[in-house]
C-alpha cells in the first residue's frame, strides 16, 4: 500500500523559506513510512536559484521529476511554483536512476535499466518516466528503448517543458539536479495498485474521414494515401500556413488498429519536401484522422475522465500536454483548476507536459506503453 502527501511553494528566491514551507506541509517526521519517493515539478528558475536543490537535499529520499510551465497541488495552481508529491510505503520500495540521452541513447538506457532491475529480485510493477525534450530524439524513441530493456513494464510520466518559446530551459530532475539531456526513471516495486487513464480530444471533433499512413520514418509523417503528407492535408482543407504554426493547432489522431485507444499527435513543423514532423510515432498502415480542440473540450474531457478515477480513492498524478495549455489562452490555469475542483482533499499533483507517457490496454486487456500529445494522462496510485 502507498500513502501520499503533497506540498507547493511559490518561494522562488529564498531556499531556506521554501524548505521550511515544504517541510511544514509534508511533515516527514510523522508521515513517512519505511520507503519513500518524491515526485517534483517546477518552473525552471527554481533550479537556477538553488531552491529546488535545497528542497531535495532536505528530503530524506530520492526525488524525480521535470520542469513545467504550470503546476498544481494543495488547492493551488500557478506558473511560478514548485510542487512535490511524496509516495511512502512499508511494503513497496523505490529505486531511481538518470541516464544521458545522446547519440548512443539506446545503449545508455539499456545500461541504466539493467542496473535498476538488478537492485531487486522482483520486477518493478511500474516505472515513472521523465524524458528530456530533444528535437533529434523523440519521446517515442526513448519509450521504445526502455520498453526493449524492461520487456514492457508499464511506464507513466511526462516530458520536460518550460515557459520559453524554444523550451530551452526545460529539464528533467533527479535529486535536485536539472538535466537538459537525460531521462530519469523511478521504479516502484511491491504490491502497488495503479490505474492509468488518458483524456484527449472530444470524439465529436474528430473527422469521420480517415486515411492510411503509407510512408513514415519514426515521428516523420511522409506519405498518406500514397501522397505526400502536405498534399493530403491540403486536399482535406488544411493550409500550409495553418500547419506551419505547429503545436497547439492541428491534432492528428492515429489509430494503431491493435485494440488500444487512438492517440493524438501534434505537428511540430513541415519539412521542405512536404513531410510533417510529429510529436510521436506515425506507423505505416495506421489510420489517420484530423481533430480539433478548444477550451471547452479540454475542461470537459479532463472532468469526465478524472471523476471516475477519484471515486476509487488514492493519489493521482496528472500530466497535461502543453498543447492543451496553449488552447486555454489567458486562462492557462483553468485545467489545473478543474483538477483541483474534482480532486478536492485527495492528494494530487498536476503539471503541464511536453509529451505524455501512459500505458493503455489492448484488445486482450494487456497494457502497452504509448507516447501521447494533446492528452492529459492520469495515474492513480494506492
Amino acid at each position: 500500500m502507498i500513502q501520499s502527501f503533497t506540498a507547493i511553494t511559490r518561494e522562488i528566491d529564498e531556499p531556506k523559506a521554501a524548505v521550511a514551507e515544504i517541510l511544514a506541509a509534508l511533515a516527514p517526521e510523522k508521515n513517512l513510512r519505511k520507503n519513500s519517493l518524491g515526485i517534483v515539478t517546477c518552473f525552471s528558475e527554481f533550479i537556477d536559484t538553488g531552491v529546488l536543490q535545497a528542497i531535495c537535499d532536505a528530503l530524506p529520499f530520492d526525488c524525480v521529476g521535470a520542469t513545467t510551465c504550470v503546476c498544481a497541488a494543495e488547492k493551488q495552481a500557478d506558473q511560478l511554483a514548485l510542487a512535490v508529491m511524496v509516495l511512502t510505503s512499508d511494503d513497496c520500495c523505490f529505486k531511481t536512476t538518470a541516464t544521458p540521452i545522446q547519440d548512443n541513447f539506446a545503449q545508455s538506457i539499456d545500461f541504466a535499466v539493467s542496473d535498476l532491475l538488478k537492485q531487486s529480485q522482483e520486477k518493478p510493477a511500474l516505472l515513472l518516466s521523465y524524458f528530456p525534450l530533444i528535437n533529434t530524439i523523440s519521446g517515442d524513441m526513448m519509450l521504445t528503448a526502455i520498453d526493449k530493456a524492461t520487456g514492457g513494464i508499464p511506464l507513466f510520466g511526462t516530458t520536460a517543458v518550460d515557459h520559453m518559446m524554444d523550451y530551452s530551459t526545460s529539464q528533467t530532475i533527479h535529486n535536485g539536479q536539472g538535466f537538459r539531456e537525460a531521462a530519469v526513471l523511478a521504479a516502484i516495486y511491491g504490491p502497488v495498485k495503479f490505474e492509468c487513464e488518458v483524456a484527449s480530444l472530444n470524439e465529436e471533433k474528430i473527422r469521420s474521414q480517415k486515411a492510411v499512413i503509407t510512408e513514415s520514418n519514426g515521428n516523420i509523417l511522409m506519405g498518406v494515401n500514397g501522397k505526400s503528407a502536405l498534399n493530403y492535408l491540403e486536399e482535406i482543407g488544411l493550409t500550409k500556413e495553418e500547419l506551419s504554426t505547429g503545436l497547439g493547432v492541428i491534432p492528428l489522431v492515429v489509430d494503431h488498429k491493435d485494440g488500444t485507444k487512438p492517440v493524438a499527435r501534434a505537428v511540430f513543423a513541415l519539412t521542405p519536401d512536404g513531410a510533417a514532423v510529429c510529436g510521436g510515432a506515425m506507423p505505416v498502415d495506421a489510420t489517420l484522422a484530423i481533430g480539433r480542440v478548444d477550451m471547452a473540450d479540454v475542461l470537459s474531457t479532463t472532468e469526465n475522465t478524472l471523476k471516475p478515477l477519484m471515486d476509487e480513492g488514492g493519489a493521482v498524478l496528472s500530466y497535461s500536454c502543453i498543447a492543451r495549455y496553449l488552447v486555454l489562452g489567458t486562462q492557462n490555469t483553468a485545467e489545473a483548476g478543474k483538477v483541483i475542483e474534482i480532486a478536492q482533499d485527495a492528494p494530487y499533483l498536476f503539471a503541464c507536459s511536453g509529451g505524455e507517457i501512459c500505458p493503455l490496454p489492448d484488445a486482450d486487456g494487456n497494457l502497452k506503453n504509448y507516447y501521447h500529445n494533446y492528452t492529459i494522462a492520469f495515474c492513480r496510485l494506492s
